[in-house]
C-alpha cells in the first residue's frame, strides 16, 4: 500500500510538472509568435490544402489548437478567411497537436535538467524581453520532458501491483467506458498530449498491451475539443461554428474507427517504431487519415453550417465584442481591442463630427446624438475594463506599451464625444439667448469644422494602419490651425468694434463655440501623437 501511495504521488506530480510545462510553453511561443501566425494564416490560406498546412505549422508552433481558433475566429469576423478556409486550417491543427506527441516520445528526459538550468538563466539573470521569452520556452520544455519521466518512473513499479492490474485490465475490457474516461480526463487537463503521454507510460512499462490504449487515444482526440466547444458557449457565432466543427468531424473520425476497432491489432503491428513510437503514429495517422476524408466537403460542411447558423440582422448601433477568452491570448486581444477602438472611432465620427455642421444649419435632432455619446460611454466603460485585465496578464515589453497606447487613444475618443456634446449645449445659448452670429463668423465655424474633421480623420488613419508618416504630417499641420485660431479671433472682434456691438454674450457664446471645436481638435492631434509614442 505504501508503494502504491508513493508512486501515485509520483504520477500526479510528473502529471502537474507535465501540465505546467505545456502551459508555460504555449504561453512562451505565443508571446514570440501570435502575431506572426496571424500574418501568416492571413496571407498563406486563400485554398483549402493550403489552409490544412497552415494549421499544422501554426498549431505546432504556438503548441496550442486552442489559440489557433482563437486567431481564426479574429480572421473569420474580420472577413479575411472563409469559413472554409478557416475549417481547413482546423483539420490542420488537429494535425499539428500530433506532431508534439511525436516528439515527446524521443527519450530525453535526462537532458530536462540542462533546460530547466537554462531557462532560469536567461530568465533572473537576462533583462532582455526576447531572452527572457526563450528563457520560459526552455524551462517549458524542461517541465515536460521532466515531467514524463516522472510518470513513467512512477507508472513502472505499479505495473507490479496486482490490483492495480486487475482495474486497469477491466476498464480496457470495455473500450468504450476507457474512451469516455479518457475523454472526460483529457478535457479536464486541456491536454490530449498529457493522455497520450500516459498511455505510452502503460505501454512501455507492460501495464497495458498497445490495442488496449487504442480508446484511450481515441478518447483524448475527442476530449481535447471538448473545452473549445465550452468556451464558444460566449463566443462569438464564428467562434461557435469553429468549436462545433472541430468536435464534429473528431468525433466522427472516432465514431468510424471503433466500428473496425477488432481489426485494428493486426495494423497496429505494422506501424514501424517501438510500442511508444506505435501509438504517437496511429495518433497521427488517425488526425490526417480523417483529414483528408473531411477536406473535400469543407465547402459543402461550410454552406452547411452558414444555414445552421443564419447571419443575425446587424445593430443599428455598435456593440463591443470582446469576449474573456481573448484575454488567454494577449496578442489576439490586444488587436481585438485595436479593431473595436476602431470601430467605436469610426463611430464618432460619422454619428458626431460630421453631424456638427448640418446641427449648426438646424438640419439635424440633437436627441440622436445624445444618443450616440450615451452608446460611446458605455462602449469606453467595457473596452477599458477589458484592456486593464489584460494588462494583469504576462505581456511582453511591447505589448504593455500597445495597451497603453491603446488606452489613451480610447480616452481621447471618448473625450471628443463629451467635448461634442459640451458643444451642442454651448450652441443651444445661441438660440435662448436670441444671440444672432453674423454669417462670416458662422463660415469660421465651419472652416475650422472641416479642418478638425480631416486631422480626427487622418489620425484615425494613422492609428489604424500604423501609418507613422500620416501621424508626423498631421502634427506638422499643427501651426496652421493655431494660425487659423488667432484669425478667427481677430476677425470677431475686428468685426464687433466695427458694429460697435456691445453685447458680451455674443463673444462669450462665440468663443466658447471655436474652444470646443479647438478641444476636439487637439484630442484628434493627441492620437497621432499616440502613435508615434510621445504620451
Amino acid at each position: 500500500m505504501e508503494l502504491f501511495f508513493q508512486s501515485f504521488l509520483g504520477f500526479i506530480g510528473g502529471l502537474g510538472i507535465f501540465l505546467y510545462g505545456t502551459h508555460l510553453l504555449s504561453n512562451g511561443l505565443q508571446r514570440v509568435a501570435a502575431s506572426k501566425m496571424r500574418t501568416y494564416l492571413t496571407k498563406l490560406t486563400d485554398t483549402r490544402l493550403k489552409g490544412l498546412f497552415s494549421g499544422i505549422l501554426t498549431t505546432f508552433l504556438l503548441q496550442s489548437s486552442t489559440v489557433t481558433s482563437i486567431l481564426l475566429v479574429g480572421l473569420v469576423s474580420s472577413s479575411a478567411l472563409t469559413l472554409s478556409q478557416a475549417f481547413g486550417v482546423v483539420l490542420g491543427s488537429a494535425i499539428g497537436t500530433t506532431f508534439t506527441v511525436q516528439i515527446l516520445t524521443f527519450d530525453i528526459s535526462m537532458y530536462s535538467s540542462i533546460f530547466i538550468f537554462l531557462g532560469v538563466i536567461f530568465i533572473i539573470f537576462v533583462k532582455h524581453d526576447k531572452w527572457k521569452s526563450a528563457g520560459f520556452i526552455l524551462l517549458s520544455i524542461g517541465f515536460i520532458f521532466f515531467g514524463i519521466h516522472l510518470i513513467s518512473s512512477a507508472l513502472e513499479p505499479l505495473s507490479e501491483q496486482a490490483r492495480f492490474l486487475e482495474i486497469l485490465l477491466s476498464l480496457s475490457e470495455n473500450p468504450f467506458i476507457f474512451a469516455f474516461i479518457s475523454m472526460v480526463l483529457t478535457a479536464l487537463f486541456h491536454s490530449s498530449a498529457a493522455m497520450i503521454i500516459i498511455g505510452i507510460a502503460f505501454v512501455t512499462n507492460g501495464v497495458l498491451t498497445m490495442e488496449a490504449v487504442i480508446p484511450l487515444v481515441l478518447g483524448a482526440n475527442v476530449g481535447s475539443t471538448i473545452p473549445v466547444l465550452i468556451s464558444s458557449t460566449t463566443s462569438s457565432k464564428e467562434g461557435k461554428k469553429l468549436a462545433v466543427f472541430y468536435f464534429s468531424f473528431k468525433f466522427i473520425g472516432v465514431a468510424l474507427v471503433f466500428f473496425g476497432l477488432a481489426f485494428l491489432g493486426p495494423l497496429m503491428e505494422m506501424i514501424p517504431g517501438n510500442p511508444g513510437r506505435q501509438i504517437a503514429n496511429f495518433h497521427t495517422i488517425f488526425n490526417v487519415w480523417i483529414a483528408v476524408i473531411f477536406l473535400p466537403f469543407l465547402p459543402a460542411i461550410a454552406t452547411l453550417f452558414k444555414k445552421l447558423y443564419p447571419p443575425k440582422k446587424k445593430s443599428p448601433m455598435f456593440q463591443v465584442d470582446l469576449p474573456e477568452h481573448l484575454l488567454t491570448v494577449p496578442e489576439e486581444g490586444l488587436y481585438q481591442s485595436k479593431q473595436e477602438i476602431v470601430t467605436l472611432a469610426s463611430l464618432v465620427h460619422k454619428g458626431m463630427i460630421r453631424r456638427l455642421e448640418d446641427y449648426i444649419d438646424g438640419k439635424i435632432d440633437k436627441q440622436k446624438l445624445y444618443e450616440i455619446e450615451i452608446l460611446i460611454d458605455a462602449s469606453y466603460i467595457q473596452i477599458q475594463q477589458f484592456l486593464l485585465k489584460l494588462a494583469q496578464k504576462d505581456l511582453t515589453d511591447e505589448q504593455s506599451n500597445l495597451e497603453v497606447k491603446l488606452l489613451n487613444i480610447l480616452n481621447d475618443i471618448e473625450h471628443i464625444g463629451d467635448t461634442v456634446i459640451r458643444f451642442i449645449s454651448i450652441a443651444d445659448k445661441v438660440s435662448k439667448k436670441n444671440i444672432i452670429l453674423n454669417e462670416a463668423d458662422l463660415e469660421k465655424v465651419k472652416t475650422l469644422l472641416h479642418y478638425i474633421e480631416k486631422t480626427y480623420v487622418d489620425s484615425l488613419s494613422a492609428f489604424r494602419d500604423d501609418d507613422l508618416q500620416l501621424a508626423k504630417d498631421n502634427l506638422q499641420y499643427q501651426a496652421s490651425i493655431d494660425q487659423f485660431e488667432k484669425d478667427v479671433k481677430f476677425e470677431h472682434f475686428n468685426s464687433l468694434i466695427h458694429k460697435k456691438e456691445h453685447n458680451p454674450d455674443i463673444s462669450a457664446v462665440y468663443l466658447d463655440i471655436i474652444n470646443q471645436l479647438l478641444h476636439i481638435y487637439q484630442h484628434s492631434m493627441n492620437i497621432s501623437r499616440t502613435v508615434l509614442g510621445l504620451i
